[in-house]
């Protein structure tokens, strides 16, 4: 014969147990409120604590955070408190792989940067080089042009002076 169920009893006693938090939370004045459910050290609803405070054994435990009837009416009263609700634990680690996925690409990102600044840097220090080197170039060019057209000045001039190079 099979055993009967478990869930209708933690039921009833789940939510007697919640409404006395609840009334209990109520009652206190605004400026003192804090929450009457059982809290973790991080701010998490502690299910632990409500498992032993209903009766239910280490292995009932369980149906708080499979039963979905079970587990809305723990993250109601919690999001009354302010608590963090059963299953943020898994949102929080969830946000947490997202935020380091992104800071990954970042990084990866800065890092390509950085190269490509390196790079770009050199590819102007050398077109920078190539400039002087031309300036050079160009200024020895314009100053043999400017003796060939006075040779050629003074060919027409009539007087010409052999300029040795």
């Amino acid at each position: 014969m099979a055993r009967p169920s478990v869930i209708p009893k933690a039921t009833a006693d789940l939510t007697e147990y919640l409404n006395k938090c609840q009334s209990a939370f109520n009652a206190m004045p605004n400026e003192a409120k804090s929450p009457t459910l059982p809290v973790t050290t991080d701010g998490k609803v502690n299910v632990r604590a409500i498992a032993k405070a209903i009766g239910l054994t280490e292995n009932q435990e369980k149906y708080l955070y499979e039963r979905a009837e079970l587990t809305q009416l723990i993250n109601l009263v919690c999001e009354g408190q302010e608590v963090l609700p059963i299953g943020s634990r898994v949102t929080q680690s969830a946000a947490d792989k997202a935020l380091k996925e992104r800071l990954v690409r970042q990084s990866k990102a800065s890092q390509e940067a950085s190269q490509a600044a390196v790079e770009a840097n050199g590819a102007l220090q050398a077109a920078l080089d190539q400039v002087r080197e031309l300036s050079i170039e160009l200024e020895a060019a314009l100053a043999h042009n400017t003796r060939l057209r006075a040779q050629i000045q003074s060919i027409q001039d009539g007087i010409y002076i052999s300029v040795d190079e």
